[in-house]
C-alpha cells in the first residue's frame, strides 16, 4: 500500500510542479487615477482617480506606435521632447478663464484627490494562478498524504489510493477559498494604502453652464467651457473652413463635439504647500477591463496651469532627459494659461512606460485643470452629457 501511495504522490507532484514551472509569471505592481477616473476617476461628482501604475522593471515592454493626431499648427504649440512627444502650449487659456475655473472650483467642496488601484484585475488573476499552482496545491497534496497515513479499521490499498485523491481535491478546494479571501483582503489593503501617493484636493466640473463670471472688460467668461472648446479644437486637426461654407462649418462643429465626447470632464486640482503627486502613469495596462465604463485607455493628457508658480510644483518626467548638457530629468515650470500635452498610450491604446511623471512638492500654491482624452465615448458621470456637448461645444 505504501509503495503505491508513494507512486501516486510522485505522479501528482510531477504534474503540479510542471504546471508551476509553466504557469508562474512575474507580478506587476500597479496603482490607479479614480475611485469615484480616474469616482471621475468622487461619486458626488465622480473625480477621475489617479491612473497611477507604479514604475517597475517588471512592466511589460510593448512596442509603442504613433500617438493620436493633433493640430501641429495650433497657436502657441511648442515641442519640448521628441519620442515620446511632449508639447507645451503657450497661453492656451486666457488669464480670465484660468481665474474663472479656480473660482468655479472654490464655490464647490473640493475633496482629497482619489487614487485608484490600476491593474488590480491582472494582479488578482496572477496571485490566484500562483496560489493554485503553487502553495495551495502543495498544501493540499501534503495534507492528503498525511490524512491517508492515519490508521483506520477499513483501510486498504485501494481505499488509500481513492482517499488520497478525495482528500487532495477537498483540501485543494478549501485552500483556494482561503487563498482567494486572503488575496481579496490584500487587494483591498493595497488599494487603500495608495492614497499617500496623492495629497492634493480636487473637483470635477462637468456642467459647462455654471454661473458665469465676468472679466474686467465685462466680457462673459466661462473658463471650463473655454478649456473644453480649445481642447476639442486641438485634437480635431481640421483644415480651416470659411464661415460662409455652412456645411463645412457644421461638420467641423460636429467633429469637435464628438472629440469632446472622448474627454473626461475637466478635473481641477489644488496643491497647497508640501502637497504632491508621486510618480505614476495616466494610462492603465488593464484599461480594457477596468476603464471600460469611462472610455477605455487614456490616450492623451492635457494639463493647464491656472496660476504662476515660482517655487516648487514642477511637473517632472523622471525617465526623460530634459537637457543633454545636464542630464537632468525633463521638468515643466507652471505658468498661468500654459498647457502641457503628452500621450500616456499610443493611438492603439498601447501603454507607454516612458511617460511616468509626478507633481513635485508644492512650495507656492498650485492650481491645474486636466482633461484625459480616451479611446471611446466617456459617458456621464465621468464625461460630459450629450446635451452639454451639443449646447456648449461650437
Amino acid at each position: 500500500m505504501m509503495r503505491q501511495t508513494i507512486l501516486y504522490m510522485i505522479a501528482i507532484m510531477v504534474v503540479l510542479l510542471s504546471s508551476c514551472l509553466l504557469g508562474v509569471k512575474s507580478l506587476t505592481p500597479h496603482c490607479h487615477s479614480s475611485f469615484a477616473r480616474r469616482t471621475s476617476r468622487s461619486h458626488i461628482q465622480r473625480l477621475p482617480p489617479l491612473h497611477a501604475t507604479l514604475s517597475k522593471s517588471s512592466l511589460t515592454s510593448t512596442p509603442v506606435g504613433p500617438h493620436i493626431p493633433l493640430d501641429l499648427n495650433y497657436d502657441g504649440l511648442e515641442q519640448i521632447h521628441v519620442n515620446p512627444d511632449i508639447f507645451v502650449l503657450r497661453k492656451f487659456l486666457s488669464l480670465p478663464a484660468c481665474q474663472d475655473i479656480r473660482q468655479q472650483a472654490q464655490r464647490q467642496t473640493m475633496g482629497q484627490s482619489p487614487v485608484a488601484y490600476a491593474g488590480w484585475t491582472d494582479d488578482v488573476q496572477t496571485l490566484v494562478e500562483l496560489a493554485a499552482k503553487g502553495p495551495v496545491a502543495w498544501v493540499a497534496l501534503i495534507g492528503a498524504w498525511w490524512q491517508v497515513q492515519q490508521p483506520t479499521a477499513s483501510s486498504t490499498t485501494t481505499n488509500s489510493q481513492v482517499d488520497l485523491v478525495v482528500h487532495t481535491l477537498q483540501n485543494y478546494a478549501l485552500g483556494m477559498v482561503v487563498a482567494t479571501a486572503l488575496i481579496a483582503a490584500f487587494t483591498w489593503y493595497r488599494a487603500n494604502s495608495l492614497q499617500s501617493l496623492r495629497t492634493s484636493t480636487s473637483i470635477t466640473l462637468n456642467d459647462l453652464s455654471l454661473k458665469q463670471s465676468k472679466s474686467e472688460d465685462e466680457q462673459v467668461i466661462n473658463g471650463t467651457r473655454e478649456f473644453v472648446q480649445r481642447a476639442a479644437e486641438l485634437f480635431t486637426n481640421i483644415d480651416d473652413t470659411s464661415d460662409e461654407d455652412n456645411a463645412s462649418s457644421l461638420l467641423s462643429k460636429r467633429r469637435r463635439q464628438q472629440e469632446a465626447g472622448l474627454f473626461e470632464a475637466p478635473t481641477i486640482i489644488r496643491y497647497e504647500p508640501n502637497q504632491l503627486l508621486a510618480p505614476h502613469f495616466d494610462a492603465n495596462q488593464s484599461a480594457d477591463t477596468e476603464d471600460a465604463n469611462r472610455g477605455g485607455q487614456t490616450l492623451a493628457t492635457l494639463i493647464v496651469y491656472l496660476n504662476n508658480v515660482e517655487q516648487g510644483g514642477l511637473t517632472r518626467f523622471g525617465k526623460l532627459k530634459g537637457s543633454s548638457s545636464t542630464g537632468e530629468a525633463l521638468t515643466v515650470q507652471p505658468a498661468a494659461g500654459d498647457a502641457l500635452l503628452f500621450f500616456p498610450a499610443d493611438a492603439a491604446g498601447n501603454f507607454d512606460d516612458r511617460l511616468e511623471h509626478e507633481g513635485c512638492p508644492a512650495v507656492d500654491e498650485k492650481w491645474i485643470a486636466r482633461i484625459w482624452r480616451h479611446q471611446a465615448r466617456v459617458p456621464p458621470p465621468f464625461g460630459l452629457s450629450t446635451a452639454t456637448l451639443q449646447q456648449h461645444v461650437e
